[in-house]
Parts: C-alpha cells; sequence; structure tokens
C-alpha cells in the first residue's frame, strides 16, 4: 500500500504536468482556431455586406449613365471586400476588426434608406 508521500511524489512527476501542459495548450489551440474562424466569417460575411452597400450607393449616385454606374459599382465592390478582407485578417484585435466592418456598414445602410430606398 501507498502512502500519501509516495502519491503525492507521482502526481508531482513530470509526466503529470506534462499532461495538464498538453490540455492547456490544446485549449488555446482551439480558442486560436476559434478566432480565425470569427474572423474569417466576418471577413466573408462582413465584407460581402460592406461592398454590396458600397456597390448600391455608388451606381445610385451615378445613375445616368446605368451601364457605366453599375460595373462602375461591382469594380468597386471588389475592391472593398478584397481590402476588408486583408484589413480583418492585419488588425491586431478581433474586436477593431468587427467593429471597422459593422460600423461602415451600418453607416453605408443608414445612407441608403435617408436617399429613400
Amino acid at each position: 500500500m501507498m502512502t500519501s508521500s509516495q502519491i503525492d511524489a507521482i502526481s508531482a512527476t513530470p509526466v503529470a504536468r506534462k499532461s495538464l501542459v498538453k490540455t492547456k495548450e490544446n485549449q488555446s489551440t482551439l480558442l486560436y482556431r476559434l478566432m480565425i474562424l470569427y474572423r474569417f466569417i466576418v471577413a466573408l460575411l462582413g465584407g460581402y455586406v460592406l461592398s454590396s452597400l458600397s456597390a448600391i450607393l455608388i451606381a445610385e449616385a451615378f445613375s445616368e449613365d446605368r451601364g457605366s454606374a453599375a460595373m462602375s459599382a461591382t469594380i468597386v465592390a471588389f475592391l472593398i471586400w478584397t481590402a476588408a478582407f486583408i484589413w480583418v485578417f492585419m488588425v491586431n484585435k478581433t474586436l477593431k476588426a468587427s467593429l471597422g466592418i459593422i460600423l461602415p456598414s451600418l453607416i453605408l445602410f443608414v445612407i441608403y434608406k435617408l436617399l429613400g430606398n
């Protein structure tokens, strides 16, 4: 039968510490992957909303020549979506990345509604 000091000695071995460190590494890896997934979703969906709203407003602003307005708005929308996607992963903080996509989208949506649409 083992005494309590022997059990304490066994639990303090490096193997037990390694398993604890391994668990913390797995948790931090999972959190990191979830953060990257969140940024990807923000970049994909938020960038799409931002570029779509900007395309709508550009097409409305230059509606005299509908063909040129639609083509120009589409090109600018692709540029904005690409820039938003890059920017979301470039920013250090996830909150800043989220707000940097959500706030301009809200502003563009308010402008769109104020124009009467």
